[in-house]
């Protein structure tokens, strides 16, 4: 069946055609139910897209970008290009990739934007050299993610660096403090450079690495590092790139992600799902919850397909979030359940 409909759009020139034709090879390649690539497929398959990949529409580059971050399949070239894209392209890239050269990393973090370096201070492991690079260049958001990030490697050159920031930059020091408390590496440094008498360690600072009550007090002044939540599904963590290419895709279930979302409280989440998946802006989804139009509500939510009793949780939810007792969400239920479905749902890629 898969063979059939590749053959078919690999006979037709229209362009949709080979975005098609690719979206769908990168879905099976990267399928990790499937046996791990030869060398030489890696290459094949890499060298395939790199061919094509100019020639295909936005949606169709950000579903084989999305698919493919993760993945060791790829070659260091191919990780490489992609992260060349726009950054809504090659955010996931930037973050997650184990195949990017760390040459690209130094040249993205010295020649583009905040954005870009804060997306790779976000990886699972960013070596000392890249480290460096960021604090020279980055912003405080950049910074004080490395600080929150345990795969973030700091030399004395980084730590010096980053104490001169923090002499204007209090919520800084807060975020030394705080990863004082689990990284005893980065707090022993810390306590050398202390000890030589160094003008840029502050006192407050230099006074709390002896006293872990005082440490504790001052790691309260940090500021998280406030990234996109991932979701969990079947013992696996996705990006909210990753959710919404498979739910396009027909591979993960809207209603999956919501009840997720509906469980952690999150209404800042739903209503970003519900605009992707609607194709509307989430300023229009957040005025409408948080409108007395319960019918529109229901409305909007019934176009999504989902069932009555997820409606009644999502209700219910949302009956908390405008601080509303519950007493109306039984007969907004009987409504959402008597209205009639929407004939064609809309979605996005």
């Amino acid at each position: 069946m898969l063979m059939e409909k590749l053959e078919k759009l690999a006979k037709i020139k229209a362009p949709s055609a080979r975005s098609e034709l690719v979206r769908m090879l990168s879905a099976q390649y990267s399928d990790k139910q499937e046996s791990e690539p030869s060398e030489a497929e890696r290459q094949l398959f890499s060298a395939l897209v790199l061919d094509v990949f100019d020639q295909l529409d936005r949606s169709a580059r950000l579903d084989i970008v999305v698919r493919l971050a993760k993945t060791d399949r790829i070659t260091s070239p191919l990780a490489d290009r992609l992260a060349g894209e726009a950054f809504e392209l090659c955010e996931p890239v930037l973050e997650h990739s184990p195949v990017i050269s760390g040459a690209r990393l130094a040249d993205i973090a010295r020649q583009r934007s905040d954005r870009h370096r804060l997306a790779i201070a976000r990886r699972s492991h960013v070596p000392a050299e890249i480290v460096d690079t960021l604090i020279a260049r980055g912003a405080f958001p950049v910074v004080n993610a490395l600080l929150h990030n345990p795969g973030a490697v700091f030399e004395v050159r980084a730590l010096l660096a980053t104490l001169i920031l923090a002499a204007s930059e209090a919520r800084l020091m807060g975020a030394m403090a705080g990863r004082c408390t689990h990284d005893e590496v980065f707090c022993d440094d810390l306590r050398l450079i202390g000890q030589s008498n160094c003008p840029l360690m502050p006192v407050a600072l230099s006074q709390a690495l002896d006293n872990d009550d005082a440490l504790f007090r001052l790691a309260e002044t940090a500021v998280a590092d406030d990234r996109d939540p991932h979701f969990d599904v079947d013992g696996e963590s996705l990006s909210r790139h990753e959710v919404r290419i498979q739910i396009a895709a027909g591979e993960l279930s809207f209603e999956t992600i919501l009840l997720i979302l509906i469980d952690r409280q999150d209404m800042a989440g739903i209503i970003w799902l519900l605009a992707h998946h609607l194709n509307m802006r989430e300023g229009a989804i957040r005025d409408t919850f948080a409108s007395q139009a319960d019918g529109t509500v229901a409305l909007l939510m019934k176009e999504t397909g989902i069932g009555h009793k997820t409606y009644g949780k999502f209700a219910r939810l949302r009956h908390d979030w405008l601080g509303l007792s519950g007493s109306g969400v039984a007969d907004e239920v009987y409504r959402f359940r008597t209205m009639r479905q929407a004939a064609s749902p809309r979605r996005v890629n």
